[in-house]
């Protein structure tokens, strides 16, 4: 099976979403904290991901290397030296650039360097091999292993980089194959670095190859289709490196791929063939300091990685060296994966540790500064030579993307850190003259090599700047390569240098103020360039024209220049941008806006030449067809301002616009169609950029675009997905891609709101431009407009009603609006039409339907048609309908009269057959007539809301103001548009003073009153009184509306909850604009609106609560409900001077809130909550001094529920603004979470859980202002409580105020300040530390002090809450006698009392239980008892081994909830992290309801962490699960203490020896009886004698009793003399012999195991990423093969099936024993190791493992000594613990006390020279029989299932490898992969880098 680590490492590939893939690699980081000597075993593994194909597994493998790499130790050899050496900046210059040949240093003979002086650009430009996409795989190399591979990849690396000064030719140096492997099998041929030219399949000219030679051609052509399958299988790009463990020999047939590479890696070793220096033969554990020779039989294979250090240099050398140059040979493969994946991996390796690169031991700081130089100078040198030669670029989504080059100026930026400043300058040089290219003698400029050194100085700009300031030399040289990087004919190359200007935009414009001329002309020049709307510079361009805009010194400098050239006026400039309005990517269109506003806001005198018509007309356009929100409101901003700069002379405006005028006006009032009937613009009316129009209505057609020419040979593999470019000049298209959509009116795809909003911009601009002209000017408006009103159209009328209301509000005074009130009163106060032309596809419906049913009359009724009606054909609404045209009306007599009619004229018979389907037919008709009739009602509302708002705008009151206020009320209720209903409610509220001002107080107080009255109408919002007013001590927040009965019309009452929904919004918007426009006067000159807030609330809570307020008939409770609602609704918006009125109105709140009435409380919390969210200081204080204090008044219920209560809704509105109070709040609701009443605890633990998270962040916020001394000095003391609560180790030290008879460890004493906390604080929690930590004692040390203090307490005051109350311990029945012993042993002073045994004495024992200081009980009995325990209140209830009522439906679990104490603690050593639904029955024991409800908690957490789990689950779950675990984490945390034993290592010897007791079972018992009475005699005679038969027999009599203490099926065997009578024993019992219920030792081998954290019961789920790392590994020992077998298919197979395990014993041949060895120390996920003691002591080393158990014992300590140091030999790191499993009363304690373990077992290390037990005779003897299995077996006793089962359907043909699901295809992989844009924006997102190198 694969192993828990294997499965987190593919995790980095198959991980479905980022959050997945990012947690494997967070817990990778965290093996390598837990296990830090595994470095070399887990980085192996992960970098060989770095090759493979997927961009995402690249990019997380390289993010997993560098977390892993973080936990790992900085290597610094000189760390102990002075520092007071020079440090490297003050190195001299030349001591970096030393000419190569003089560097012949032995230590460094590992490569020659390259220096950064010496490097020949010239030769690599011109003869170095180029890398692009892809190349193909050289066999040879590829079947090399990977250190030859190296070799002889460096040996090539100067000809393949050009340096030779000549084109290099791979055959030059011919690949040595090091051992002969026939076939060649490549470990992994797309790493094979091969440069061969071509496959031989694709060129047959090619020599052939050496291997082939000699076949025939038939075995030829197998051998290639062979290597295909190789290449693709290699395309998958794993394990490169060699692989580093010992793998299992593959089963798939006769091509061994998996194992050549070790066997050539053990072949090599034997010929002595391999490079002398990688020498590994030699235990890996070994310290160089002090090697010790290990007693080691059979040949040791070595299990070093390739990637860590030689021998020679181990512990000498950097550790990352080689890997290191793996990565660096990598950089120059032909795969640009590999290249992409390499430059990933150096720029983390360096990120993290670049400063002790290259570094040794042995040599001073200055060498070593030197030396460290001289590696990132060459690794720089490496990098600026991809640059040079890489010549691939991807074209993806809007831009194209160099990957190679952008990743290698990443991992630039890395080393740029870390060198001095020479070494800088010399970079910067090399990137200069690769941008200028002045002196490298090229025939023609070439693009790639210009772009790679621009990317490369992008990343020295952003990463040195501190350099870049203080040396001019270097800036000057950066602008000049911008200008010519800007300058360029390639668009990426602008791209990258706009990009690199960007960040030192500011230090430019300061420092070099005399370049801005030529780089402003060379951005306006480049901008003109571009031709067409797909370049990938267009964006980083604008951004860097409207940065440097902003900088006043630029704009002064480009007027100078205008003045001084007319070419390069704004006239001529401002121009160019136009074209890109309309560009396909937003965040151009967005920066085009925001430079010509800068242009805008200039000033008269730049604006003249291009702020015309043309302009205007195109902006407009821009409002008509944007779809995005702020690109939309920032073309309004522009707008605005481009009128009132031209309106400044209006007659301008008017002839600038004029000639556009009607085209806009057109395009205005054009109407909207409805869903699948979309109404298209005309696009005739749309101007291009360049002054023409389009002639095609609509979309243009793509064909209209010509590809691009071929661009000469210099770009060849550069091709646009979909260009534009034309042969002649650049012609901006209009990218009709965009905006076709809107164009065509399509209603599905932008969908009805964004049509409206455009119309409703468009009618705004519109409105603003009319209002600027003078009124003899508007004609031609004015007739568009008038035309409008009276359109057949619904929607034009609705525009053109808009158009008036903008511009009425825009007039100014004298230019009057008044032409339109006519028209527009007639709209609201005569009829509608009764249809609209935009509506005809409703109406056309509803005849289709009726039709249909006439027709089924005329089918199935058989009526003749002469009695049916006939329907006309055209419909109303169409153009050509007359008067008897098909109306509504017909079809309603469709459905009714002629229904009625028709039916009584079919026959009887008919009538019965046909009546179902009629009736359907009729009912579908009837909901088209009604859904037709909404539509037609909904387009009413509006057009007489939009003309009423626009008579509102013009001042004008008609006589009778009803029809204009019901207009816009209507609106307000049921406008489902919201910018329409925001319009309305703007009106309303400005009709509201437009009364208020004409003294018309009655009209005002109505609207106001409705307005109210609509804010109250969602019933989640404002509760309904009459319902709830018989509750008085529920919580109403528990009971939301959602939970209620199901509705008996559920779409109705779903369809009213909308409409309420609505009608709020609407009011509360009109309530709001209506308190902001008035201001600090709303409430005087609006008084109904204090009334409503005050009067009611006033009335109720001055005094006592009048009788009327709680009758359910009468209106008063409801009027309450409404004034804290409209408190609620108003407060956020009140001007600040109103907010002592609102003061004011607290203390009614508050009175409220501790009504007896729920419903008042309820609305009182809501209102509380945003009182202290809007007005925080004074309502906060309000809250703390007068709410929480009543929070645990223990008399009144409604006090707790009120305060609890608005404490939940605080918390739910305030959100993150909660933070300073936070610390408030907490203690408050912790204490009411183990109230008495339910739903306050449930309400306390869901808002505790809530605030718990945020109470590690509130540390950082500043004091509010305005907070008392004294809630100051409040807020430091629950400061400590919080901080005590997070963190365990801040917890006072408690003293211990009794005499423990122990000495308490230092963690010991931690644990008991951690639970003398909950103590006080009244919490409960789980002490679940590492086993052998001692949690007993700490438990009692806590029980007897708490005991003692309540004692003394009571002996002061006498309070019946400390009076003296006995503890309870639950435990397995097995440590009841355990923790008597522990009590007499510690707490002596203690009285106990064993509450066990059979119901006898039981029965003698229960009424005396109170009697005594601690009562200790079994499970068993608490669940038969609890009856009698449950009548005793108890102090301390401890649940030891809680992890027992993880089943919240087991009888134990609801027994042990129901005992009443003050305190409960759970003491488990298995942190119950497997099923978070256990975790939910330990917290519903400890605190019930801190989870939430099961259901809750089931939906929050447990369910969706389930789902994730399942294979199938889509990445959306499997994110919601990750989310989940992380927040359940979070909010268990303070209440679980956890020590492993590595944490409190310093505290411990290293090796504890534990003995593990067991009883007999029954069956044992009667055996030993039976065996005993038969043969005690015959052993006593012999035991005197001497002779050898005589003590064979008491050995064999001695081995039946150990066996038998194991399990009875190993001496109940057919043949026994017992064997019948047991078998029928156990027939009776119907049980098995093989049942573990008789062999104790399995299942406490099993508790053990699952103690130590190993096993978990049950079948659990195997996804990594939920299976928490196991904090130990074990050793089994077993004497006996037998009892081997036993314990693995009993315990490990059937009872702990999710334990990964291994097994060594004599029947492994001796020379894979090593091969087990070393899998279980270098995979930290197999959990246990099963061995024979025999075999087990073989001088193994079993790293790993810190927990040894024996199952059984030798009779030799020394056997045993030996077993338990295989992992104490090497376990210095962790704490060994030993654990002996001993049957009671048995044989076993006698072998014990036999084998005298005086030794002083935590010495580590036992003399070997310990003699046998001379005290035993039979010692020798004894030690003959011995049943050891060292010899070689036989027979192989592999398990049956431990071969990887294959499924064939999950093989993929092609290659032979498993596909996961939902994989495609090898032969999908050669079409590549296209990525999305995103994960280039984010890979090399600037700003995000810099982060991360911070």
């Amino acid at each position: 099976m694969a192993s828990r680590l294997d499965r987190l490492v593919t995790i980095l590939e198959t991980g479905s979403t980022r959050l997945i893939r990012d947690t494997a690699v967070n817990q990778l980081a965290d093996w390598q904290k837990l296990h830090p000597e595994e470095q070399f075993n887990l980085l192996p593994r992960v970098v060989a991901y770095l090759r493979h194909k997927d961009w995402e597994t690249r990019a997380t493998s390289a993010k997993a290397l560098g977390k892993i790499i973080e936990n790992a130790p900085h290597y610094d050899p000189n760390e102990d030296e002075d520092a007071d050496e020079p440090k490297k900046e003050e190195l001299l210059s030349e001591n970096g650039f030393v000419k190569k040949e003089e560097e012949k240093d032995y230590v460094l003979g590992r490569d020659e360097y390259f220096a950064l002086d010496a490097l020949d650009i010239g030769a690599i430009i011109k003869f170095g091999r180029q890398l692009l996409r892809g190349g193909t795989v050289d066999y040879a190399l590829a079947a090399l292993e990977p250190q030859s591979r190296l070799a002889h990849q460096k040996k090539t690396l100067n000809g393949r980089l050009g340096l030779l000064g000549r084109i290099f030719e791979d055959d030059e140096m011919p690949i040595v194959a090091d051992h002969a492997i026939s076939p060649a099998t490549p470990q992994d041929a797309s790493a094979a670095n091969g440069f061969g030219r071509h496959d031989s399949i694709a060129n047959g000219g090619q020599s052939q190859n050496p291997e082939e030679a000699g076949l025939s051609a038939r075995q030829i052509n197998v051998l290639k289709r062979k290597r295909k399958r190789e290449a693709q299988k290699a395309a998958l790009g794993k394990s490169g490196f060699g692989d580093l463990s010992i793998r299992r020999t593959n089963t798939a047939g006769s091509e061994n791929f998996v194992d050549d590479t070790h066997m050539a890696e053990a072949e090599s070793k034997k010929n002595g063939k391999m490079s002398d220096y990688f020498n590994l033969e030699r235990p890996t554990n070994v310290d160089e300091e002090s090697k010790v020779v290990s007693e080691f039989k059979g040949p040791l294979i070595p299990i070093k990685s390739e990637l860590e250090a030689d021998e020679v240099l181990e512990g000498t050398e950097w550790p990352y060296e080689r890997l290191c140059e793996f990565l660096k040979v990598d950089l120059f493969d032909p795969q640009w994966e590999t290249r992409h994946g390499a430059a990933m991996g150096l720029r983390e390796v360096v990120r993290v540790h670049g400063a002790g690169a290259g570094r040794r031991r042995g040599k001073s700081r200055r060498e070593n500064d030197e030396l460290n130089q001289r590696w990132l100078d060459d690794l720089a040198c490496r990098l600026c030579c991809v640059l040079m030669l890489d010549k691939f670029t991807d074209y993806s989504s809007d831009t194209s993307v160099a990957p190679i080059r952008e990743t290698v100026g990443q991992t630039l930026g890395a080393v740029l850190r870390h060198v001095p400043a020479p070494s800088v300058y010399a970079i910067y040089r090399l990137l200069y003259r690769m941008v200028m290219q002045d002196d490298l003698q090229l025939d023609h400029h070439v693009w790639a090599i210009c772009h790679g050194g621009m990317v490369g100085l992008r990343y020295v700009v952003a990463v040195r700047k501190d350099l870049l300031l203080t040396d001019g030399d270097m800036i000057d040289g950066v602008i000049r390569s911008v200008m010519k990087g800007l300058g360029d004919m390639d668009d990426d190359v602008r791209s990258v240098s706009a990009a690199t200007l960007i960040p030192m935009a500011k230090e430019f414009v300061m420092m070099r103020p005399g370049a801005l001329d030529g780089l402003i002309h060379i951005v306006w020049e480049s901008l003109s360039n571009l031709g067409d709307d797909l370049s990938a510079s267009t964006g980083k361009i604008m951004d860097l024209l409207a940065t440097l805009c902003s900088f006043p010194e630029v704009l002064e400098a480009m007027k100078a220049s205008a003045a001084q050239d007319e070419e390069r006026s704004f006239t001529l400039l401002v121009p160019r941008l136009y074209p890109f309005l309309r560009h396909t990517i937003t965040s151009v269109r967005l920066a085009v806006l925001k430079a010509l506003m800068t242009f805008a806001n200039l000033g008269a005198e730049t604006c003249q030449g291009w702020l015309s018509g043309r302009i205007l007309r195109l902006v407009f356009q821009n409002i008509l067809v944007e779809r995005d929100q702020q690109t939309l409101s920032m073309s309004i901003k522009l707008w605005t301002a481009l009128v009132e700069n031209l309106g400044r002379n209006p007659a301008v405006l008017v002839d600038e616009f004029e000639p556009h005028a009607d085209a806009m006006m057109q395009l205005t009032l054009h109407p909207i169609g409805v869903s699948r009937n979309p109404i298209p613009m005309n696009a005739s009316l749309f101007q291009k950029p360049s002054g023409g129009t389009y002639s095609l209505p609509g979309v243009t057609p793509a064909s209209t675009r010509r590809s691009s020419p071929p661009e000469g040979a210099e770009r060849p593999t550069k091709k646009r997905r979909k260009s534009t470019k034309v042969d002649d000049v650049p012609m901006p298209s209009q990218g009709h891609d965009v905006d076709g959509h809107m164009m065509q009116g399509d209603v599905d795809l932008v969908g009805m709101d964004v049509l409206v909003r455009s119309r409703v911009s468009a009618a705004r601009a519109m409105g603003f431009l009319m209002a600027s002209l003078s009124p003899s000017h508007l004609a031609i408006y004015d007739e568009s407009i008038h035309h409008g009103l009276s359109s057949p159209y619904a929607s034009t009328q609705l525009t053109a009603a808009v158009v008036i209301d903008e511009y009425a509000q825009k007039c100014r005074a004298g230019n009057d609006a008044s032409r339109f009130v006519e028209p527009l009163q007639k709209i609201i106060e005569q009829e509608r039409p009764s249809h609209y032309r935009d509506l005809v596809s409703y109406v056309q419906r509803v005849r289709s339907q009726s039709q249909q049913l006439l027709n089924l009359f005329r089918d199935h009724g058989k009526v003749s048609q002469s009695k049916l009606p006939t329907l006309a054909v055209v419909v109303q609404g169409e153009p050509e309908a007359g008067p008897t045209a098909f109306s509504i009306a017909n079809a309603e007599k469709v459905v009714g009269d002629d229904y009625e009619r028709l039916k009584k004229a079919m026959a009887p018979g008919q009538r019965l057959i046909a009546l179902p389907q009629l009736a359907e037919a009729r009912d579908v008709t009837i909901l088209a007539i009604e859904e037709a009739k909404q539509a037609k009602d909904a387009r009413d509302a509006r057009i007489r809301a939009a003309a009423a708002s626009a008579l509102v705008a013009m001042n004008v009151l008609p006589k009778k103001p009803s029809p204009l206020i019901k207009a816009i009320m209507d609106s307000i209720k049921g406008e489902e548009n919201q910018e329409l209903q925001s319009r309305s409610a703007d009106a309303i509220a400005r009709l509201v003073q437009l009364f208020t001002d004409l003294g018309r107080r009655g009209p005002a107080d109505k609207v106001v009153a409705n307005l109210v009255k609509f804010s109250c109408v969602e019933v989640a919002e404002t509760p309904e009184f009459p319902i709830h007013a018989h509750k008085t001590a529920v919580i109403l927040s528990m009971q939301k509306e959602e939970d209620r009965v199901d509705h008996v019309d559920a779409a109705k009452f779903a369809r009213e909850a909308k409409q309420a929904r609505i009608t709020r919004r609407g009011a509360k918007e009109a309530l709001e604009i209506l308190s902001r426009n008035y201001g600090a006067e709303v409430l005087t000159r609006v008084p109904r609106l204090q009334l409503f807030m005050e009067e009611s609330l006033v009335k109720a809570f001055s005094g006592d609560l009048p009788a009327e307020a709680k009758d359910p008939a009468d209106t008063f409770g409801q009027d309450i409900v409404d004034s804290m609602s409209l408190i609620r609704t108003m407060a956020p918006t009140l001007h600040p001077d109103l907010h002592a009125f609102v003061m004011r109105m607290v203390p009614f709140v508050i009175k409220a809130l501790h009504s007896e009435l729920s419903v008042f409380r309820y609305m009182a919390a809501k209102c509380m909550a945003t009182i202290c969210s809007v007005i925080a200081v004074e309502g906060m204080t309000a809250l703390v001094e007068k709410v929480l204090p009543s929070i645990s008044n223990p008399i009144d219920l409604s006090f707790r529920q009120g305060a609890i209560e608005a404490i939940y809704h605080l918390i739910a509105v305030m959100g993150d603004s909660i933070l300073p109070y936070v610390i408030f709040l907490i203690v408050p609701v912790l204490g009411r979470m183990s109230d008495s009443d339910n739903e306050i605890r449930l309400i306390a633990t869901t808002s505790f859980a809530t605030l718990v998270k945020l109470v590690p962040l509130e540390a950082g916020i500043p004091d509010p202002p305005g907070l008392s001394e004294e809630l100051l000095r409040g807020r430091d003391r629950e400061r400590t409580f919080i901080a005590q609560l997070l963190d365990p180790k801040k917890v006072e030290p408690f003293q211990i105020p009794v005499a423990i008879k122990a000495e308490l460890r230092s963690y010991q004493q931690e644990g008991v300040n951690w639970l003398h906390f909950l103590n006080k604080y009244h919490l409960h929690g789980i002490l679940c530390d590492d086993m052998g930590l001692g949690k007993t004692l700490q438990t009692l040390c806590i029980v007897a002090s708490d005991h003692h203090n309540r004692a003394e307490e009571f002996a002061k005051t006498g309070a019946p809450d400390v009076r003296r109350l006995p503890s309870l311990i639950v435990c397995p029945p097995t440590l009841s006698g355990h923790w008597q012993q522990e009590i007499k042993t510690y707490a002596p002073f203690l009285s106990v009392t064993a509450y066990v045994g059979p119901p006898a004495e039981r029965k003698a024992m229960k009424d005396l239980l109170d009697k005594t200081d601690i009562v200790v009980t079994s499970y068993d009995v608490c669940r038969n008892d609890i009856d009698i325990i449950e009548k005793y209140n108890w102090n301390y209830v401890v649940l030891d081994e809680g992890h027992l009522i993880k089943n919240p439906k087991a009888k134990i679990t609801m027994a042990v909830k129901r005992l009443p104490s003050n305190h409960r603690l759970i003491l488990t050593g298995t942190p119950i992290q497997n099923n978070v639904l256990e975790l939910w029955s330990l917290f519903d024991f400890l605190m019930p309801g801190f989870l939430g409800a099961e259901k809750v908690f089931l939906d929050r957490f447990a369910k969706p962490i389930a789902n994730s789990r399942y294979s199938k689950a889509s990445s959306k779950e499997q994110e919601a699960g990750a989310l989940a675990i992380e927040a359940l984490h979070k909010q268990v945390l303070p209440f679980l203490l956890r020590r492993l034993k590595e944490e409190v290592l310093d505290d411990l010897p290293p090796k504890i020896l534990q003995n593990y007791y067991c009883d007999l079972s029954d069956l044992q018992k009667k055996l030993f009886e039976d065996f005993t009475k038969r043969e005690s005699k015959k052993i006593a005679e012999e035991a005197g004698r001497d002779d050898k038969e005589a003590k064979q027999h008491i050995f064999q009599a001695l081995q039946y009793m150990r066996k038998l203490c194991n399990s009875p099926a190993l001496v109940m065997k057919p043949g026994h003399k017992a064997y019948d009578d047991t078998q029928k024993f156990l027939a009776k019992q119907d049980t098995s012999l093989e049942d573990p219920a008789h062999a104790p030792k399995l299942t406490a081998l099993r508790d053990l195991l699952v103690d130590c954290g190993i096993g978990i019961e049950g079948q659990e789920s195997s996804d990594p990423l939920y299976t928490p790392i196991k904090p130990h590994r074990a050793l089994v020992f077993c004497q006996m093969k037998e009892m081997l077998d036993m314990v693995q298919n009993t315990v490990l197979k059937s009872m702990l099936p999710s334990v990964s395990y291994l097994r060594l014993d004599g029947s492994v041949e001796a020379n894979r024993r090593q091969d087990i060895v070393n899998k279980f120390n270098s995979d930290p996920s197999y959990d246990v190791l099963l061995l024979t003691t025999s075999v087990g002591g073989l001088g193994l080393n079993l790293t790993g493992a810190d927990t040894v158990i024996f199952v059984e014992h030798d009779w030799n300590p020394q056997k045993d000594l030996q077993a338990m140091d295989r992992a104490h030999r090497i376990g210095q790191k962790k704490v060994v613990n030993v654990y002996r499993l001993i049957t009671r009363g048995t044989l076993e304690e006698k072998i014990l006390s036999l084998q005298r373990f005086k030794i002083d077992v935590a010495s580590t290390v036992v003399n070997q020279q310990n003699a046998g037990l001379a005290t035993m005779d039979t010692d020798q003897i004894l030690d003959l029989f011995n049943l050891g299995e060292s010899g070689p077996s036989l027979i192989s006793d592999k398990p049956k299932d431990a071969i990887d089962g294959r499924e064939e359907d999950m093989v993929d043909i092609e290659t032979g490898d498993v596909r996961q699901p939902g994989k495609k295809a090898a032969w999908l992989d050669g079409l590549g992969e296209l990525w999305d844009n995103s994960q280039y924006e984010e890979s090399f997102d600037l700003d995000g880098y810099l982060k991360t190198m911070g």
